[in-house]
């Protein structure tokens, strides 16, 4: 069997029927695209590691986190290979098919004070809430998913996204398990929501992600604040919870990380390593 006619047969039979996330499917499918022609070509009886790294790495010099995307779909699709014995001779391990190097660039996000700012310009967009929502942790899916029906009682329970899939805007499972959540509103918001018109559509904002982002940038402007992008405020939320005094592992639940890890290494870079002694150290020294 060829490499393309394996890749082809993976996603159809093993991918496809996932309960994967939607956009992780898509994901894997245009890795799978990605490969070129010579590769698809080879015989899976013959492939081995050292034929995929020169693909990988001359991806890497460019596009580093496209290059780790397809490392992990061809990890995750070949190691099945060799177990169903369709590719013998390609072991996938960290050794024979090494992690591209890349770090991602740490988001710049708004002070307390600008966070004021933002929130009081905001409140003249079409598209108030949902930009209050990201301020409060949500992703960028996760707010436009909002619907009137999940909020009850000053809760917000997450439980659903709205994303483009494969030029496809539709409704989508989140992220993972973890990310369905239940999260408690600051009041100034549920007051802001309570004279917020109600739709017919059932949406709090039937926005898409095109639209939302201009928003959000003409509330940046507005504001005369940091070019801080959608995520950014998600880690505005993170940092000052943080800094705050939130554990990691609340803050993990609040966020929807499936490890507390995760939520480590995403947002302490921001704090200072004094930042998050708790006032009871300064108190005693």
């Amino acid at each position: 069997m060829l490499l393309g006619q394996w890749l082809r047969t993976w996603l159809e039979l093993y991918i496809d029927p996932s309960g994967l996330a939607p956009n992780t499917k898509a994901c894997y499918h245009r890795s799978a695209r990605a490969v070129p022609t010579a590769l698809q070509s080879r015989d899976m009886a013959s492939l081995t590691p050292l034929d995929l790294m020169p693909w990988l790495v001359s991806v890497a010099k460019v596009h580093p986190r496209a290059a780790q995307l397809h490392r992990v779909m061809l990890s995750k699709a070949l190691k099945l290979a060799f177990k169903l014995g369709l590719c013998p001779r390609c072991i996938i391990d960290r050794e024979t098919l090494p992690k591209t190097p890349h770090k991602p660039k740490q988001a710049q996000i708004l002070t307390i004070a600008q966070a004021r700012q933002y929130i009081a310009a905001a409140k003249a967009s079409p598209c108030y809430p949902l930009l209050a929502f990201c301020l409060c942790g949500l992703r960028r899916g996760e707010a436009l998913g909002v619907r009137w029906e999940d909020l009850n009682e000053g809760a917000l329970h997450v439980q659903r996204q709205r994303m483009r899939i494969d030029h496809v805007y539709c409704a989508a499972p989140l992220k993972t398990g973890h990310s369905d959540r239940v999260l408690l509103l600051p009041q100034w918001l549920l007051d802001d929501l309570a004279a917020w018109p109600i739709s017919i559509t059932g949406w709090i904002c039937d926005a898409t992600p095109e639209r939302l982002h201009d928003e959000h940038r003409a509330v940046l402007v507005a504001a005369q604040l940091p070019d801080v992008t959608l995520h950014g405020l998600r880690h505005t939320f993170a940092t000052a919870a943080a800094a705050g005094g939130t554990t990691m592992k609340l803050l993990q639940m609040a966020l929807g990380h499936a490890k507390m890890q995760l939520t480590s290494d995403l947002y302490a870079d921001h704090l200072s390593p004094l930042s998050s002694l708790p006032a009871s150290v300064w108190a005693a020294m």
